[in-house]
């Protein structure tokens, strides 16, 4: 069916959840708790003219926390979006956020509803591209480029395994690296030294997880500057506005954060404080804000390194959304041994060069591999 026929108006005739969870070689260890499994919450979108759209929700932590985005997609979005034109996500967007703004504040719960929404908008805008005969970021560019790669760095070296994975991220095309330091003084110097060690040119990159005081960023900062850092992400808990306030600029430290920020008014402050921008789409913002919040940043300066800790989906989306926007940096991509990546679709990610090669398809360009949902689901 040609494009232009499938662009004729369509309607939304489901919107389901698809929970899947995959075990790990070696369990993920972080401030927040252990994976010993990793779990995938992904959103399918299928329209009355037979398009299908896929679509991320955040899930790493805590591993529970799945059932509630999932109830809120099954008993609040899907009921709301049946039925609805699938004309224009950011609409649609913007419809989910205005119905759902009550129960967010009533539940208190402003996070999962972000994730859920964030994860269905994604879905949409792959049904929307491939209904347009598109891959999403060509359908999303203003200047017309049709980018088939975009630059990343593999993410989530830690202890005690920090020259074995940079060496195995290296080997698969990785020539950027972020180290976690969150493990004690200590051990984080060493974490540093490693890092540096196995990757003696490359750009390196920490994530502190909000783990650190401001005594502890003191006593850590000589082995940050030694290790030659391209930026220190989240030192302190990202409540501590006073603390970003304040960060020392003479410290020669690029400072990003921005994963934890829900919504653009949030995001505008990361912009306003951070060296470097890191919007998650699966978390806030989907395509529709998360395509807004980069251009922003990139206008004014900032580095935009969209964050990425999930699945392939995700991530592809991510891809799309960088690819779509002129002058962002770099994307994040896990370097440790994830089944999310291997398994789920039958695209597996490839890197060359330090670059993730997009699929050549419509849309997002990846469709679930055979079985996976019935082997994997929750």
């Amino acid at each position: 069916m040609e494009a232009r026929h499938r662009m004729t108006p369509a309607t939304i005739r489901s919107v389901e959840p698809i929970f899947l969870k995959l075990p790990l070689e070696r369990p993920i260890l972080s401030p927040f708790g252990r994976l010993d499994a990793r779990p995938n919450l992904l959103v399918l979108v299928r329209a009355s003219d037979g398009a299908e759209g896929l679509g991320e929700i955040w899930a790493n932590f805590p591993p529970w926390g799945c059932g509630e985005r999932i109830a809120i997609v099954r008993n609040v979005i899907a009921p709301m979006l049946v039925g609805e034109t699938l004309d224009d996500p950011r609409r649609l967007y913007g419809l989910m956020h205005r119905r759902l703004r009550l129960l967010a504040n009533q539940w208190g719960a402003p996070g999962p509803v972000h994730q859920a929404v964030a994860g269905v908008d994604i879905a949409l805008w792959d049904a929307h591209a491939r209904r347009a005969g598109k891959p999403l970021a060509h359908l999303l560019r203003d200047d017309g480029a049709k980018p088939d790669r975009v630059e990343v760095y593999a993410s989530g070296v830690a202890p005690p395994h920090v020259e074995q994975t940079i060496a195995s991220a290296r080997a698969r095309g990785h020539t950027r690296f972020k180290i976690r330091v969150a493990f004690g003084e200590e051990k984080d110097r060493d974490t540093l030294a490693a890092a540096r060690r196995a990757a003696p040119d490359a750009p390196i990159m920490a994530d502190a997880n909000q783990t650190m005081s401001r005594a502890y960023f003191r006593a850590l900062l000589p082995a940050l500057r030694d290790a030659r850092l391209e930026f220190l992400e989240e030192p302190f808990p990202v409540d501590d506005t006073d603390a970003y306030r304040e960060w020392p600029r003479d410290a020669g430290l690029p400072l990003a954060f921005g994963e934890n920020a829900q919504g653009l008014a949030s995001l505008d402050e990361v912009i306003a404080l951070a060296d470097v921008v890191q919007p998650d789409i699966t978390k806030t913002g989907g395509v529709s804000e998360g395509l807004e919040i980069g251009r922003r940043a990139v206008a004014v300066g900032r580095k935009l390194c969209l964050h990425m800790f999930g699945g392939a989906v995700g991530l592809y989306a991510s891809a799309h959304v960088t690819a779509a926007i002129a002058g962002a940096h770099w994307l994040e991509m896990d370097a440790n041994p994830n089944p999310l990546l291997d398994l789920t679709l039958e695209q597996k990610p490839a890197v060359e060069d330090g670059a993730l090669l997009l699929p050549s398809g419509d849309g997002l360009g990846v469709t679930l591999a055979p079985g996976a949902v019935e082997r994997w689901a929750a």
